[in-house]
């Protein structure tokens, strides 16, 4: 029984139209003789930087839908499809691969309401999990001729992974943000009971956080892109 969450792009569409619709109103305004006043000067850059706002967030989050064939998140026969997110193309995971579908959130900085997600644990043998990570921050934290800068960039990574928030048994290699689209969570579970009986649903609150450890990789992925150039050698680790 498979499950597939598809975008709906109704609010960057809205935000694209309501865009389109005020850039005309706010360039007749500028050539308005009452609206050089330093106030209405201010008015004028406020409106602009919404107008830009509304398109170009519009277009960002159409471009990711588009991306990721219309698919946030769905699971089939073969496994565990999530969206593509700013910086991460569309991801498939094989069932073989996954621990467990983790449900958890991030706290806004004005709303209350947290930000929700969708993601895909790993086990510790599957590759582009946490335990491949840390075998790799372990071999580049004892390379030698580490300058400082460098080694502090790595103990600080090794930090984070032994952090309180860190929830490493349910560290996600794949998520996706619950925007322009909606979880029906039986319907979740029932798929999960259905395809792979023994890989749980898990809900983690806004106190955990398991994606941030992926900044992490692709900043390890560049300090060894940048030694590799420096040194004209092989990328290490």
């Amino acid at each position: 029984m498979a499950y597939k969450i598809r975008f709906v792009p109704v609010v960057p569409v809205l935000m694209i139209i309501a865009g389109v619709v005020a850039a005309p109103l706010v360039t007749a305004g500028i050539f308005m003789a009452e609206m050089r006043a330093w106030q209405a000067v201010f008015g004028i850059v406020f409106w602009v930087v919404v107008i830009a706002w509304l398109i170009g967030g519009g277009v960002a989050r159409l471009r990711r839908m588009v991306r990721s064939g219309w698919t946030a998140f769905a699971l089939d026969a073969d496994g565990v499809r999530v969206g593509a997110r700013p910086g991460a193309s569309p991801q498939f995971f094989p069932w073989p691969d996954v621990d467990a579908v983790v449900r958890f959130e991030t706290p806004r900085v004005v709303r209350r309401s947290p930000i929700r997600y969708l993601g895909v644990s790993l086990r510790d043998d599957a590759p582009g999990g946490v335990a491949e990570f840390e075998e790799r921050l372990a071999a580049a934290r004892a390379r030698p001729g580490l300058s400082g800068a460098e080694r502090e960039t790595l103990e600080h990574m090794a930090g984070n992974l032994s952090g309180d928030a860190f929830p490493r048994e349910h560290a996600v290699s794949g998520y996706v943000r619950q925007r322009d689209w909606w979880l029906s969570r039986r319907a979740l579970e029932r798929a999960l009971r259905a395809l792979t009986p023994e890989i749980p649903l898990v809900e983690l609150d806004a106190s955990s956080l398991p994606h941030e450890w992926l900044d992490d990789r692709g900043r390890l992925d560049d300090l060894a892109l940048e030694r590799a150039g420096g040194s004209g050698g092989a990328v290490p680790g």
